[in-house]
């Protein structure tokens, strides 16, 4: 599911947030395996030493790409290009986000990302450029993440508006993980949507994901999903699959495949 098939919905919350970090409850903490920071918390990876090439498809016609390099300097940052087909064949979307951070004491790193997003909406070219700030917290159980998304206010006609996020996710063992995470509109703090998921990581080299995420309001207006995921894991490659299922029978089922590659 991409987020022009939700802001047609009215409750989109991000340029694009891939499936397999919503099958993990979008925590805003920092993916476990790939680029999904580059798109969520600009200050997710900032505390590992990586440099990371990210693909994900989604089915039917869009995908994103991401590089990710926190091992270089003491600066870490990330760019990422994404690509967004609408309900309509007419309703297209593409962006660039360029992130950058650093860790600002042995707990905390904070997060810029400036994008630029441009697309067809109604036969009319379109395009806005804005920018999302992210803070994180790293515990040796707990990590957590604030999000404030478009700073200098979005642009109506991508349903992008001013909003701040929170979520945490919960480790057990480097085995067992418990995210869950709040949206809301900036200009009065109401959380609009909830999130919750959860990961077991084998040591067999793979990883299974379920989430849940919902709406608060009537069942026809606000929508929830369910989702799942597995992803095969080894030092150098890995590969993802999520899939998500709507709750509203004229919704439709959406699938994602990733691929994650470490240098």
């Amino acid at each position: 599911m991409v987020s022009l098939f939700l802001s047609s919905l009215g409750w989109t919350y991000s340029d694009f947030v891939p499936l397999k970090e919503r099958a993990q409850g979008h925590s805003l903490a920092g993916a476990l395996q790939g680029n999904e920071s580059v798109y969520s918390n600009p200050a997710g990876t900032l505390f590992s030493e990586t440099y990371t090439v990210d693909g994900t498809f989604a089915f039917p016609k869009s995908f994103s790409a991401s590089i990710v390099d926190t091992r270089t300097n003491s600066i870490g940052g990330g760019i990422g290009y994404f690509k967004e087909q609408g309900l309509e064949p007419t309703s297209l979307s593409q962006g660039i986000r360029l992130t950058g951070g650093s860790r600002i004491s042995q707990n905390w790193a904070m997060g810029i990302a400036g994008k630029a997003i441009w697309g067809k909406r109604e036969g009319q070219e379109i395009s806005y450029k804005d920018a999302d700030a992210g803070l994180l917290w790293n515990g040796e159980i707990v990590t957590a993440g604030l999000v404030l998304r478009n700073v200098f206010g979005g642009k109506s006609s991508f349903g992008q508006e001013r909003e701040i996020s929170a979520g945490a996710r919960v480790g057990y063992s480097q085995t067992f993980y418990l995210s869950g995470s709040a949206h809301s509109k900036f200009e009065k703090i109401v959380p609009y949507e909830y999130g919750f998921g959860v990961e077991y990581i084998s040591p067999w080299h793979f990883s299974l994901m379920g989430g849940y995420r919902f709406q608060v309001g009537t069942k026809a207006e606000n929508p929830s999903y369910w989702s799942t995921g597995i992803s095969f894991l080894s030092p150098r490659l890995s590969l993802h699959y999520a899939v998500e299922f709507p709750q509203l029978s004229d919704e439709e089922t959406a699938h994602l495949l990733g691929l994650s590659m470490a240098f």
